[in-house]
Protein backbone atom coordinates (compact mmCIF):
# COMPACT_ATOMS: atom_id res chain seq x y z
CA UNK A 1 0.00 0.00 0.00
CA UNK A 2 1.52 3.71 -0.80
CA UNK A 3 1.58 6.44 1.27
CA UNK A 4 -1.35 7.75 -0.01
CA UNK A 5 -3.85 5.09 -0.37
CA UNK A 6 -2.73 4.81 3.40
CA UNK A 7 -3.61 8.18 4.38
CA UNK A 8 -6.52 7.78 2.23
CA UNK A 9 -7.66 4.81 4.11
CA UNK A 10 -7.02 6.11 7.28
CA UNK A 11 -9.13 9.36 6.75
CA UNK A 12 -12.01 6.81 5.68
CA UNK A 13 -11.71 4.52 8.79
CA UNK A 14 -11.84 8.22 10.52
CA UNK A 15 -14.96 9.00 8.83
CA UNK A 16 -16.86 5.93 9.04
CA UNK A 17 -15.91 6.06 13.03
CA UNK A 18 -17.36 9.30 13.63
CA UNK A 19 -13.84 10.97 14.42
CA UNK A 20 -14.65 13.72 11.70
CA UNK A 21 -18.17 14.46 13.78
CA UNK A 22 -21.29 15.45 12.36
CA UNK A 23 -19.75 18.15 10.00
CA UNK A 24 -16.95 15.40 8.94
CA UNK A 25 -19.96 13.28 7.53
CA UNK A 26 -22.06 16.18 5.58
CA UNK A 27 -18.93 17.19 3.62
CA UNK A 28 -17.89 13.96 2.68
CA UNK A 29 -21.78 13.34 1.06
CA UNK A 30 -22.12 16.36 0.13
CA UNK A 31 -18.98 16.98 -1.75
CA UNK A 32 -17.83 13.66 -2.48
CA UNK A 33 -15.44 14.22 -5.48
CA UNK A 34 -13.44 15.98 -2.97
CA UNK A 35 -13.63 12.86 -0.56
CA UNK A 36 -11.99 10.00 -2.54
CA UNK A 37 -14.71 10.13 -5.64
CA UNK A 38 -12.97 11.68 -8.17
CA UNK A 39 -10.15 9.24 -8.63
CA UNK A 40 -12.56 6.41 -9.21
CA UNK A 41 -15.30 8.66 -11.46
CA UNK A 42 -11.90 8.99 -13.03
CA UNK A 43 -11.56 5.15 -13.78
CA UNK A 44 -15.08 4.99 -14.67
CA UNK A 45 -15.77 7.86 -17.33
CA UNK A 46 -13.64 8.89 -20.15
CA UNK A 47 -12.12 12.76 -19.65
CA UNK A 48 -15.17 14.61 -19.58
CA UNK A 49 -14.80 18.07 -19.45
CA UNK A 50 -17.31 20.48 -17.47
CA UNK A 51 -18.51 17.04 -16.01
CA UNK A 52 -21.44 18.46 -13.52
CA UNK A 53 -20.80 17.42 -9.73
CA UNK A 54 -23.06 14.48 -8.86
CA UNK A 55 -26.36 15.31 -7.19
CA UNK A 56 -26.98 14.31 -3.81
CA UNK A 57 -30.43 12.06 -3.24
CA UNK A 58 -30.46 10.07 0.11
CA UNK A 59 -27.10 9.21 2.89
CA UNK A 60 -27.13 6.70 5.36
CA UNK A 61 -24.66 6.58 7.59
CA UNK A 62 -23.92 3.75 10.22
CA UNK A 63 -21.28 4.70 12.73
CA UNK A 64 -18.26 2.42 13.17
CA UNK A 65 -19.69 0.15 9.98
CA UNK A 66 -19.83 2.56 6.85
CA UNK A 67 -21.45 5.86 5.34
CA UNK A 68 -23.15 5.12 1.91
CA UNK A 69 -24.66 7.88 -0.40
CA UNK A 70 -26.72 8.08 -3.35
CA UNK A 71 -26.67 10.19 -6.61
CA UNK A 72 -27.58 10.59 -9.82
CA UNK A 73 -24.67 11.70 -12.22
CA UNK A 74 -24.91 13.92 -15.82
CA UNK A 75 -23.09 11.70 -17.57
CA UNK A 76 -22.36 14.02 -20.95
CA UNK A 77 -24.79 14.93 -23.70
CA UNK A 78 -24.95 11.93 -25.41
CA UNK A 79 -26.46 10.27 -22.14
CA UNK A 80 -30.49 10.45 -22.37
CA UNK A 81 -31.30 10.58 -18.49
CA UNK A 82 -28.73 10.92 -15.79
CA UNK A 83 -27.02 7.73 -14.27
CA UNK A 84 -28.16 6.41 -10.37
CA UNK A 85 -24.83 5.95 -8.52
CA UNK A 86 -24.20 4.56 -4.75
CA UNK A 87 -20.75 5.65 -3.23
CA UNK A 88 -20.03 4.19 0.13
CA UNK A 89 -17.34 4.17 2.59
CA UNK A 90 -16.32 1.54 4.58
CA UNK A 91 -14.45 -0.09 7.43
CA UNK A 92 -14.26 -3.12 5.51
CA UNK A 93 -12.83 -3.52 2.29
CA UNK A 94 -15.43 -4.85 -0.57
CA UNK A 95 -15.46 -7.93 -2.44
CA UNK A 96 -15.88 -6.47 -5.70
CA UNK A 97 -15.76 -9.98 -7.60
CA UNK A 98 -19.49 -10.99 -8.52
CA UNK A 99 -19.82 -6.91 -9.53
CA UNK A 100 -17.25 -7.32 -11.91
CA UNK A 101 -19.14 -10.54 -13.59
CA UNK A 102 -22.19 -8.71 -13.56
CA UNK A 103 -20.50 -5.78 -15.52
CA UNK A 104 -19.05 -8.01 -18.55
CA UNK A 105 -23.02 -9.20 -18.50
CA UNK A 106 -24.00 -5.44 -18.92
CA UNK A 107 -21.06 -4.39 -21.50
CA UNK A 108 -22.60 -7.58 -23.43
CA UNK A 109 -25.98 -5.91 -23.33
CA UNK A 110 -25.17 -2.44 -24.16
CA UNK A 111 -25.38 -0.94 -20.82
CA UNK A 112 -22.07 0.52 -20.11
CA UNK A 113 -21.59 3.53 -22.54
CA UNK A 114 -21.15 6.48 -21.94
CA UNK A 115 -19.07 4.61 -18.74
CA UNK A 116 -15.52 2.75 -19.22
CA UNK A 117 -16.73 0.34 -16.07
CA UNK A 118 -19.66 0.39 -13.69
CA UNK A 119 -17.88 -0.82 -10.88
CA UNK A 120 -14.65 1.19 -9.08
CA UNK A 121 -12.91 0.70 -5.76
CA UNK A 122 -10.34 2.62 -3.91
CA UNK A 123 -7.09 1.06 -3.88
CA UNK A 124 -7.54 -0.34 -0.19
CA UNK A 125 -10.97 -1.34 -1.14
CA UNK A 126 -12.66 0.57 1.31
CA UNK A 127 -13.95 3.42 -0.89
CA UNK A 128 -16.46 2.06 -3.86
CA UNK A 129 -18.59 3.25 -6.55
CA UNK A 130 -21.50 1.43 -8.08
CA UNK A 131 -23.30 2.41 -11.03
CA UNK A 132 -26.98 1.08 -12.08
CA UNK A 133 -27.54 -1.33 -12.83
CA UNK A 134 -24.85 -3.13 -10.88
CA UNK A 135 -25.96 -5.43 -8.01
CA UNK A 136 -24.95 -8.40 -6.81
CA UNK A 137 -27.79 -8.98 -4.67
CA UNK A 138 -30.41 -8.76 -7.48
CA UNK A 139 -28.76 -10.69 -10.28
CA UNK A 140 -31.43 -10.03 -12.37
CA UNK A 141 -31.43 -6.12 -12.47
CA UNK A 142 -28.98 -6.32 -15.09
CA UNK A 143 -31.44 -7.44 -18.14
CA UNK A 144 -34.64 -5.94 -16.71
CA UNK A 145 -32.47 -2.58 -17.04
CA UNK A 146 -32.21 -3.99 -21.24
CA UNK A 147 -35.05 -2.00 -23.57
CA UNK A 148 -35.88 -5.36 -25.54
CA UNK A 149 -36.26 -7.26 -22.66
CA UNK A 150 -38.29 -5.38 -21.01
CA UNK A 151 -40.43 -4.62 -23.71
CA UNK A 152 -40.95 -8.47 -24.38
CA UNK A 153 -41.65 -8.78 -20.98
CA UNK A 154 -43.94 -6.16 -20.98
CA UNK A 155 -45.73 -7.58 -24.00
CA UNK A 156 -46.07 -11.19 -22.38
CA UNK A 157 -47.33 -9.71 -19.24
CA UNK A 158 -50.15 -7.16 -20.80
CA UNK A 159 -51.91 -7.48 -24.01
CA UNK A 160 -52.82 -3.93 -22.98
CA UNK A 161 -49.22 -2.80 -23.37
CA UNK A 162 -48.57 0.06 -25.66
CA UNK A 163 -46.02 -1.12 -28.62
CA UNK A 164 -43.01 -0.24 -29.13
CA UNK A 165 -39.09 -0.42 -27.68
CA UNK A 166 -38.90 0.25 -24.03
CA UNK A 167 -37.03 2.80 -21.98
CA UNK A 168 -35.79 2.08 -18.64
CA UNK A 169 -35.59 4.43 -15.91
CA UNK A 170 -34.33 4.69 -12.29
CA UNK A 171 -36.71 5.90 -9.44
CA UNK A 172 -34.85 3.57 -6.88
CA UNK A 173 -30.78 2.28 -7.26
CA UNK A 174 -30.25 1.01 -3.70
CA UNK A 175 -27.77 -2.08 -4.12
CA UNK A 176 -28.29 -4.46 -1.18
CA UNK A 177 -31.77 -2.96 -0.48
CA UNK A 178 -34.27 -2.29 -2.81
CA UNK A 179 -35.02 -1.03 -6.87
CA UNK A 180 -37.68 0.00 -8.97
CA UNK A 181 -37.74 0.92 -12.14
CA UNK A 182 -40.14 2.99 -14.69
CA UNK A 183 -40.30 1.17 -17.89
CA UNK A 184 -42.26 3.73 -20.57
CA UNK A 185 -42.11 2.92 -24.65
CA UNK A 186 -39.90 5.36 -26.61
CA UNK A 187 -42.75 6.82 -28.63
CA UNK A 188 -44.91 8.00 -25.54
CA UNK A 189 -41.38 9.40 -24.07
CA UNK A 190 -40.72 11.55 -27.19
CA UNK A 191 -44.28 12.97 -26.93
CA UNK A 192 -43.88 14.06 -23.98
CA UNK A 193 -40.65 16.65 -22.31
CA UNK A 194 -41.20 15.34 -18.82
CA UNK A 195 -39.08 12.09 -18.76
CA UNK A 196 -40.42 9.69 -17.88
CA UNK A 197 -43.44 10.80 -18.68
CA UNK A 198 -45.95 11.52 -15.98
CA UNK A 199 -48.14 8.86 -17.03
CA UNK A 200 -48.45 5.46 -18.53
CA UNK A 201 -46.04 2.48 -19.11
CA UNK A 202 -45.56 0.38 -15.73
CA UNK A 203 -43.04 0.30 -12.54
CA UNK A 204 -41.03 -2.81 -12.24
CA UNK A 205 -40.17 -3.40 -8.23
CA UNK A 206 -37.32 -5.90 -7.97
CA UNK A 207 -37.23 -8.66 -4.54
CA UNK A 208 -34.21 -10.90 -3.24
CA UNK A 209 -37.00 -13.07 -2.65
CA UNK A 210 -40.35 -14.06 -3.28
CA UNK A 211 -42.41 -10.83 -2.05
CA UNK A 212 -43.01 -9.96 -5.27
CA UNK A 213 -45.69 -12.83 -5.64
CA UNK A 214 -47.20 -12.26 -2.31
CA UNK A 215 -47.45 -8.85 -2.94
CA UNK A 216 -49.58 -9.62 -6.33
CA UNK A 217 -51.51 -11.81 -4.36
CA UNK A 218 -52.49 -9.72 -1.45
CA UNK A 219 -53.09 -6.57 -4.30
CA UNK A 220 -55.57 -8.84 -6.35
CA UNK A 221 -57.41 -10.16 -2.97
CA UNK A 222 -57.84 -6.38 -1.73
CA UNK A 223 -59.12 -5.38 -4.99
CA UNK A 224 -61.66 -7.68 -4.92
CA UNK A 225 -62.76 -6.28 -1.13
CA UNK A 226 -62.20 -2.75 -1.52
CA UNK A 227 -63.59 -2.04 -4.88
CA UNK A 228 -66.88 -3.68 -3.93
CA UNK A 229 -67.40 -1.76 -0.56
CA UNK A 230 -65.28 1.44 -0.25
CA UNK A 231 -65.51 3.48 -4.17
CA UNK A 232 -62.94 4.77 -5.11
CA UNK A 233 -60.39 3.25 -2.89
CA UNK A 234 -58.07 0.12 -4.47
CA UNK A 235 -54.53 -0.94 -4.91
CA UNK A 236 -52.56 -0.21 -7.68
CA UNK A 237 -53.42 -2.82 -10.76
CA UNK A 238 -50.73 -5.26 -10.65
CA UNK A 239 -49.41 -6.79 -14.21
CA UNK A 240 -48.19 -9.79 -13.23
CA UNK A 241 -45.22 -11.06 -11.67
CA UNK A 242 -42.16 -12.61 -13.40
CA UNK A 243 -40.39 -15.61 -10.96
CA UNK A 244 -37.35 -15.47 -13.21
CA UNK A 245 -36.09 -12.10 -12.41
CA UNK A 246 -37.89 -11.63 -8.85
CA UNK A 247 -39.92 -8.87 -10.35
CA UNK A 248 -43.46 -7.38 -10.09
CA UNK A 249 -44.75 -5.43 -12.47
CA UNK A 250 -47.80 -2.68 -11.62
CA UNK A 251 -49.52 -0.15 -13.88
CA UNK A 252 -48.22 3.17 -13.46
CA UNK A 253 -50.92 5.06 -11.40
CA UNK A 254 -51.62 8.73 -11.91
CA UNK A 255 -51.48 10.90 -9.46
CA UNK A 256 -49.67 11.86 -6.25
CA UNK A 257 -48.61 11.16 -3.18
CA UNK A 258 -51.58 12.30 -0.10
CA UNK A 259 -49.82 14.35 1.40
CA UNK A 260 -49.46 16.82 -1.52
CA UNK A 261 -53.34 16.80 -0.64
CA UNK A 262 -53.22 17.89 2.91
CA UNK A 263 -54.30 21.62 2.40
CA UNK A 264 -56.95 20.65 0.22
CA UNK A 265 -60.39 21.37 1.23
CA UNK A 266 -61.15 18.19 0.41
CA UNK A 267 -58.56 16.27 2.11
CA UNK A 268 -61.15 15.63 5.31
CA UNK A 269 -63.44 13.33 2.76
CA UNK A 270 -60.32 11.56 1.11
CA UNK A 271 -59.41 10.63 4.70
CA UNK A 272 -62.46 9.14 6.21
CA UNK A 273 -62.23 6.67 3.06
CA UNK A 274 -59.01 6.03 3.71
CA UNK A 275 -60.29 5.18 7.18
CA UNK A 276 -62.86 3.11 6.25
CA UNK A 277 -60.70 1.12 3.95
CA UNK A 278 -58.33 0.45 6.61
CA UNK A 279 -61.18 -0.84 9.10
CA UNK A 280 -62.55 -2.97 6.21
CA UNK A 281 -59.02 -4.78 5.95
CA UNK A 282 -58.72 -4.70 9.66
CA UNK A 283 -61.86 -6.60 10.08
CA UNK A 284 -61.34 -8.65 6.89
CA UNK A 285 -59.45 -11.42 8.03
CA UNK A 286 -57.07 -13.27 6.62
CA UNK A 287 -58.01 -16.90 8.37
CA UNK A 288 -56.88 -20.19 7.20
CA UNK A 289 -59.92 -21.89 4.83
CA UNK A 290 -58.31 -24.96 3.56
CA UNK A 291 -55.94 -27.12 5.65
CA UNK A 292 -54.65 -28.80 2.15
CA UNK A 293 -53.18 -25.55 1.14
CA UNK A 294 -50.63 -24.91 4.11
CA UNK A 295 -50.07 -20.99 4.29
CA UNK A 296 -53.06 -20.32 2.33
CA UNK A 297 -55.60 -17.74 3.39
CA UNK A 298 -58.72 -15.74 2.56
CA UNK A 299 -61.41 -13.79 3.70
CA UNK A 300 -64.43 -15.53 5.73
CA UNK A 301 -67.34 -16.41 3.52
CA UNK A 302 -65.36 -15.03 0.15
CA UNK A 303 -63.15 -18.30 -0.25
CA UNK A 304 -64.38 -18.54 -3.90
CA UNK A 305 -64.09 -14.82 -4.13
CA UNK A 306 -60.33 -13.80 -4.79
CA UNK A 307 -57.29 -15.12 -5.30
CA UNK A 308 -55.45 -17.71 -2.62
CA UNK A 309 -52.82 -15.33 -0.12
CA UNK A 310 -49.70 -17.74 0.42
CA UNK A 311 -48.56 -17.19 4.53
CA UNK A 312 -47.49 -13.58 5.18
CA UNK A 313 -44.82 -12.95 7.86
CA UNK A 314 -45.58 -11.62 10.80
CA UNK A 315 -45.14 -8.55 12.80
CA UNK A 316 -45.36 -6.69 16.30
CA UNK A 317 -44.60 -3.64 18.06
CA UNK A 318 -41.67 -4.83 19.88
CA UNK A 319 -39.95 -5.67 16.59
CA UNK A 320 -40.78 -1.89 15.87
CA UNK A 321 -39.26 -0.96 19.04
CA UNK A 322 -36.10 -2.59 17.99
CA UNK A 323 -36.18 -1.34 14.35
CA UNK A 324 -36.72 2.77 15.52
CA UNK A 325 -33.41 2.01 17.45
CA UNK A 326 -31.39 0.22 15.10
CA UNK A 327 -32.59 3.49 12.59
CA UNK A 328 -30.87 5.91 15.29
CA UNK A 329 -28.31 4.69 15.27
CA UNK A 330 -26.00 7.03 13.69
CA UNK A 331 -28.09 9.66 16.58
CA UNK A 332 -26.43 7.94 19.05
CA UNK A 333 -23.16 8.18 17.05
CA UNK A 334 -23.02 12.08 16.49
CA UNK A 335 -25.22 13.31 19.39
CA UNK A 336 -24.83 11.31 22.02
CA UNK A 337 -26.96 12.90 24.48
CA UNK A 338 -29.65 13.13 22.02
CA UNK A 339 -29.21 9.70 21.47
CA UNK A 340 -29.09 8.52 25.18
CA UNK A 341 -33.05 10.64 25.39
CA UNK A 342 -33.92 8.67 22.25
CA UNK A 343 -33.18 5.33 23.98
CA UNK A 344 -34.89 6.40 27.27
CA UNK A 345 -38.03 7.52 25.33
CA UNK A 346 -38.16 4.40 23.39
CA UNK A 347 -37.60 2.48 26.41
CA UNK A 348 -40.57 4.07 28.11
CA UNK A 349 -42.80 3.08 25.15
CA UNK A 350 -41.96 -0.27 25.40
CA UNK A 351 -42.84 -0.06 29.11
CA UNK A 352 -46.32 1.46 28.07
CA UNK A 353 -46.72 -0.81 25.64
CA UNK A 354 -45.96 -4.25 27.15
CA UNK A 355 -48.76 -2.97 29.91
CA UNK A 356 -51.65 -2.91 27.46
CA UNK A 357 -51.59 -6.89 25.56
CA UNK A 358 -51.70 -6.40 21.82
CA UNK A 359 -55.16 -7.65 20.25
CA UNK A 360 -55.17 -10.71 17.82
CA UNK A 361 -53.17 -9.99 14.89
CA UNK A 362 -54.92 -9.48 11.09
CA UNK A 363 -54.07 -8.30 8.14
CA UNK A 364 -52.27 -4.86 8.29
CA UNK A 365 -51.09 -2.61 4.92
CA UNK A 366 -47.46 -2.69 7.13
CA UNK A 367 -46.22 0.51 5.76
CA UNK A 368 -49.52 2.90 5.69
CA UNK A 369 -48.31 6.19 5.10
CA UNK A 370 -48.79 9.42 2.59
CA UNK A 371 -46.43 8.32 -0.23
CA UNK A 372 -48.08 5.03 -0.66
CA UNK A 373 -51.44 6.42 -1.12
CA UNK A 374 -51.89 8.33 -4.32
CA UNK A 375 -54.60 10.73 -4.35
CA UNK A 376 -55.95 11.13 -8.43
CA UNK A 377 -59.49 12.80 -9.38
CA UNK A 378 -60.85 12.48 -5.68
CA UNK A 379 -59.82 8.73 -5.90
CA UNK A 380 -57.32 7.11 -4.20
CA UNK A 381 -54.85 4.37 -5.03
CA UNK A 382 -52.81 2.11 -2.48
CA UNK A 383 -49.53 1.38 -3.50
CA UNK A 384 -46.02 -0.36 -1.99
CA UNK A 385 -47.87 -3.23 0.25
CA UNK A 386 -44.10 -4.83 0.00
CA UNK A 387 -44.53 -4.64 3.91
CA UNK A 388 -47.69 -6.18 4.35
CA UNK A 389 -48.11 -8.67 7.34
CA UNK A 390 -50.14 -10.44 10.44
CA UNK A 391 -49.59 -7.75 12.94
CA UNK A 392 -51.98 -5.87 15.42
CA UNK A 393 -54.20 -3.00 13.74
CA UNK A 394 -52.84 -0.29 15.97
CA UNK A 395 -49.50 -1.01 14.25
CA UNK A 396 -51.28 0.63 10.87
CA UNK A 397 -53.18 3.05 12.95
CA UNK A 398 -50.09 4.51 14.61
CA UNK A 399 -48.08 4.68 11.25
CA UNK A 400 -50.70 6.53 9.52
CA UNK A 401 -51.21 9.47 12.15
CA UNK A 402 -47.68 9.95 12.79
CA UNK A 403 -46.84 10.23 9.23
CA UNK A 404 -49.95 12.76 8.56
CA UNK A 405 -48.89 14.64 11.74
CA UNK A 406 -45.41 14.86 10.00
CA UNK A 407 -46.26 16.12 6.58
CA UNK A 408 -48.89 18.62 7.94
CA UNK A 409 -46.11 20.16 10.36
CA UNK A 410 -43.97 20.30 6.91
CA UNK A 411 -46.62 22.33 5.18
CA UNK A 412 -48.01 24.19 7.76
CA UNK A 413 -51.33 22.75 8.42
CA UNK A 414 -53.14 22.01 11.38
CA UNK A 415 -53.02 18.10 11.54
CA UNK A 416 -55.65 17.54 13.94
CA UNK A 417 -58.58 18.12 11.31
CA UNK A 418 -56.64 15.01 8.96
CA UNK A 419 -56.76 12.98 11.76
CA UNK A 420 -59.80 13.11 13.28
CA UNK A 421 -61.45 12.87 9.45
CA UNK A 422 -59.24 9.26 9.77
CA UNK A 423 -60.27 8.16 12.36
CA UNK A 424 -63.87 9.23 11.92
CA UNK A 425 -63.42 7.01 8.99
CA UNK A 426 -62.35 3.80 10.74
CA UNK A 427 -64.99 4.35 13.39
CA UNK A 428 -65.31 3.16 16.58
CA UNK A 429 -63.41 0.32 18.50
CA UNK A 430 -61.38 -1.06 21.54
CA UNK A 431 -59.90 1.67 23.24
CA UNK A 432 -56.47 -0.68 24.23
CA UNK A 433 -56.22 -0.74 20.47
CA UNK A 434 -56.44 3.31 20.35
CA UNK A 435 -54.30 3.80 23.53
CA UNK A 436 -51.64 1.29 21.66
CA UNK A 437 -51.84 3.24 18.79
CA UNK A 438 -50.83 6.51 20.23
CA UNK A 439 -47.73 4.88 21.95
CA UNK A 440 -46.55 3.29 18.46
CA UNK A 441 -47.61 6.62 16.74
CA UNK A 442 -44.98 8.48 19.07
CA UNK A 443 -42.67 5.17 18.25
CA UNK A 444 -43.10 6.04 14.54
CA UNK A 445 -42.07 9.58 15.05
CA UNK A 446 -39.20 9.15 16.06
CA UNK A 447 -38.52 6.30 13.72
CA UNK A 448 -39.19 9.44 10.64
CA UNK A 449 -37.01 11.63 12.52
CA UNK A 450 -34.00 9.02 12.06
CA UNK A 451 -34.83 8.18 9.01
CA UNK A 452 -36.42 11.24 6.87
CA UNK A 453 -34.04 14.02 7.75
CA UNK A 454 -31.06 13.40 6.11
CA UNK A 455 -27.32 13.94 8.25
CA UNK A 456 -26.80 16.61 4.97
CA UNK A 457 -29.56 18.55 6.13
CA UNK A 458 -28.40 21.69 7.20
CA UNK A 459 -30.38 21.60 10.60
CA UNK A 460 -30.31 18.02 11.23
CA UNK A 461 -29.42 18.46 14.57
CA UNK A 462 -31.76 20.89 15.73
CA UNK A 463 -34.79 18.76 14.19
CA UNK A 464 -33.34 15.72 15.20
CA UNK A 465 -33.75 17.57 18.92
CA UNK A 466 -36.97 18.73 18.38
CA UNK A 467 -38.31 15.39 17.50
CA UNK A 468 -36.92 14.46 20.53
CA UNK A 469 -38.36 16.54 22.41
CA UNK A 470 -41.73 16.44 20.90
CA UNK A 471 -42.22 12.59 21.32
CA UNK A 472 -40.84 13.02 25.22
CA UNK A 473 -43.28 15.33 25.71
CA UNK A 474 -46.38 13.23 24.16
CA UNK A 475 -44.89 10.17 26.52
CA UNK A 476 -44.96 12.51 29.41
CA UNK A 477 -48.46 13.38 28.69
CA UNK A 478 -49.73 9.85 28.29
CA UNK A 479 -48.09 9.01 31.86
CA UNK A 480 -49.93 12.09 33.37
Amino acid sequence: MTGTSSTASGRTARLVAGHCGLEGVRRAVSDPLAHGLQPLLAQCLRARPGLAPPRLLRSKYKPGRKLTAYYTLEAGSDCRAPRHIAVTWSTVPADLGEASALEREAEARGLVEPFTQLVSASPDGCLTLMTAPIDPAFPALVRLYEPGYVTATASSLDRRSTAGRGEVHTIRYRPGQRHVLRVVTAEAAGQLEVSPPASGGSIVKVYRDETGALVTAVAAALDAVLTASVPGVRPARSIGYVEADRAAWWAVEDGEPLWRRLSDPRAPEMLRRIGQAVRLVHEAGPVPVDSARPGAASWPGQASAHPWIPALPRHDAFAELAVTARAAEHIHGLLPHVGARMRDVISRLGVALDARPAEPATLTHGDLKCDNLLATQGEVRLIDLDKAAIAEPALDLGKFVADVSWWCDSLGVDARPAISAFVDGYGPCDRVRLARARDLAVLFHLKLAARRIPVHHPQWAERVVRAVRLAENAVAGGAR
